[in-house]
């Protein structure tokens, strides 16, 4: 039994190192699909604050500038929501941030106008 003890130690040896390969390997996948979800995660989180910081500028517009035109009330509540996203660490583009505003000006109009669908 003694002359087969160096064989059956490369063969665990052997063993071990495929186990550990394996386990590697999956860890590797693993982390792969998890940043994977924790970034559309985040991604849905940002487009969702951008979205409520789009109804507050808007309504910060709506209010504070009621004597100015649709421009320089989109251009106020444009920088609420750049300020405010800044803030929260959130990049967005400009397209992206008039986008978000011009659809909470779309829905609230669409709630009053509307009467409460939207």
């Amino acid at each position: 039994m003694e002359h087969l003890q160096p064989y059956i130690d490369g063969v665990v040896g052997a063993l071990v190192s495929l186990l550990v390969a394996f386990v590697i390997g999956v860890v590797a996948m693993l982390r792969v699909k998890v940043t994977a979800w924790l970034e559309s995660r985040t991604n849905a989180q940002q487009r969702e604050i951008l979205h409520r910081l789009a109804q507050e500028g808007m309504a910060y517009a709506e209010t504070a500038f009621k004597q100015s035109g649709g421009m320089e009330k989109l251009t106020e509540a444009f920088s609420y929501v750049f300020n405010r996203a800044s803030n929260y660490g959130i990049k967005v583009g400009a397209d992206t941030i008039r986008a978000a505003i011009e659809k909470a000006v779309l829905d609230y109009n669409a709630k009053v106008k509307g009467g409460g669908a939207g």
